[in-house]
């Protein structure tokens, strides 16, 4: 053995697939390079590589060399990384089966070059699986699972709406106290200990956080428990690995290890903390908090609903304050009443948008899944009941069931807290499909014009726009979206110019339930 160092790539492990010849090639070459180092070698230079390009250059030369313009994280920038794919060959690094070097050569941790070629190498294994994908599946089916992947990372998890959403989606009485019971803490003190440790995490690569000093508020028995709560070893984390990423047609769409514990722990007795993609530990304790309450059954899953339909309210009230904004009625004769739409729109005429809420958690089927309306058929029937909800508003307006004014132009919209159909043309008319047999079963005086276009919008694209953009361009956007016939539904906030920002009408309450990490003047 001659010790020769070589600057080097990536790898990835047990799998049933049969793979072509590309896919085993690149596999294997990663293997043969991940297995010249450790893990916990790995982990560090994920993390310099995401520090060096998103503001903390000087960290990162701490623990790489670089040149200049490899701090540039910018998209399309010559020598950019990006966070999904550090994500992924964390987790492929994980579910690695180790080979040691016949000839005793190690990689070269220190160097740009190598994080740089490694992450070229799980481009190519994705490259490779797509090839393989799209010789039986449509490419529209990979435009949905490629903008899954990438769009909440370029949408980003540090922001105010991402928080105090969580805070009031979360915040009913049965789903904090399920919560506390799980965790042993509140959500409000496991986001703030979160936060801090986020903090902590972005200016250096390992963190004994034992050894620092707390943020006012939060104490050392809330840091240690979230701690433990996000956090995992990479002997359990890499068992789990092998678990969550032994099926799977395409190595970026598998399950992250990292969603569920961004930290993991090194070293004696486990001290040694590392996040190798610190803004993970953002998403964990916001929309992770799913984790903390998915085994708390039908009860806490309604009241999750319904906060989320009382802050779909709230915010569309307090953004649209020259209409009036109404939560869901019932109507109809006694005893065969109906519910309106979870949220009426109106102006000093008639009801201009009927929007239906929906907080349905999006399971990974569904969102990387080759054909994700027909695995996940039950839970895109949540998406199509929102859609026949609105439809039978419609025709009730028509019919004079529902008696108050409603406008003929009135729009629909299905609000939801995971992007569903965003980018989703070949999933748009299987789930229309749905709601048409919803609405053929349930009310075959449903008439086709009464079946108009429903967009489905994100939560977070709603938020955006209406901060970044007039109230009528709401209407105009969506109006636009429900004359397309095409299909896609394309993202509220496709080019949308840049403009003057709105104040986030509940930043000073934000301010007062998390005081430490949104604390304000």
């Amino acid at each position: 053995m001659d010790g020769t160092q070589v600057t080097g790539a990536f790898s990835t492990g047990r799998r049933k697939i049969v793979q072509s010849l590309g896919q085993r090639y690149h596999r294997d070459k990663l293997a043969k390079l991940l297995s010249m180092t450790s893990f916990r070698d790995i982990v560090g230079m994920s993390w310099s590589a995401w520090a060096m390009q998103n503001g903390h250059a000087d960290a990162a030369g701490k623990y790489m060399n670089f040149p200049p313009e490899a701090a540039d994280g910018e998209a399309g920038a010559k020598l950019v990384i990006y966070p999904w794919q550090l994500e992924t060959l964390v987790n492929e690094a994980l579910a690695l089966q180790r080979r040691a070097d016949p000839r005793g050569r190690t990689l070269v941790t220190d160097d740009f070059s190598s994080i740089l070629r490694l992450v070229k190498l799980v481009q190519r294994i994705e490259e490779a699986d797509d090839g393989a994908f799209l010789q039986s599946n449509d490419v529209l089916y990979e435009m949905h699972r490629l903008t899954q992947r990438q769009f909440e990372w370029q949408r980003g998890f540090a922001n105010m709406p991402r928080f105090y959403r969580t805070l009031r989606t979360f915040g009913g009485s049965r789903t904090a106290e399920h919560f506390k019971r799980q965790v042993g803490c509140t959500i409000p003190e496991f986001i703030e200990a979160g936060f801090f440790l986020f903090a902590g995490s972005t200016n250096s690569a390992t963190r004994i956080w034992s050894s620092h000093h707390l943020l006012e508020g939060v104490t050392a028995e809330q840091r240690d428990l979230v701690l433990r709560r996000i956090s995992t070893t990479p002997e359990l984390a890499s068992v789990e690995a092998a678990k969550l990423r032994l099926n799977g047609d395409h190595a970026g769409y598998k399950p992250s290890v990292l969603r569920k514990h961004p930290i993991l722990r090194f070293g004696l007795e486990g001290r040694e903390a590392m996040a190798p993609v610190p803004p993970l530990i953002l998403q964990r304790i916001t929309s992770g908090l799913y984790f903390d309450i998915v085994d708390g059954g039908g009860a806490i899953w309604a009241e999750v609903g319904k906060q989320f339909e009382g802050y779909c309210l709230d915010y569309i009230g307090a953004m649209l304050d020259a209409y009036r904004v109404a939560p869901e009625t019932r109507y109809g004769p006694k005893g065969r009443g109906f519910d309106t739409p979870d949220i009426l729109v109106s102006d000093d005429r008639a009801v201009r948008l009927a929007i239906e809420c929906k907080a349905k958690r999006m399971p990974i089927d569904a969102r990387f899944s080759g054909n994700p309306v027909r695995e996940a058929s039950g839970s895109y029937a949540e998406i199509a009941k929102g859609v026949f909800q609105v439809w039978r508003f419609f025709s009730h307006a028509r019919r004079g069931i529902y008696g108050p004014p409603v406008a003929e132009d009135c729009l629909g919209m299905v609000v939801t807290s995971d992007p569903w159909l965003v980018m989703g043309q070949k999933l748009h008319p299987e789930v229309m499909a749905m709601a048409n047999a919803m609405a053929d079963a349930g009310d075959p005086a449903i008439a086709e014009v009464d079946r108009r276009r429903v967009p489905i919008v994100l939560v977070d694209d709603l938020e955006y726009l209406l901060q970044h953009a007039p109230p009528e361009e709401m209407f105009v956007r969506l109006r636009a979206l429900s004359a397309d016939a095409s299909g896609w539904e394309w993202s509220l906030v496709h080019g949308l110019p840049a403009g003057s920002e709105r104040s986030y009408p509940f930043a000073r309450e934000l301010g007062h339930m998390l005081p430490r990490a949104f604390a304000r003047e």
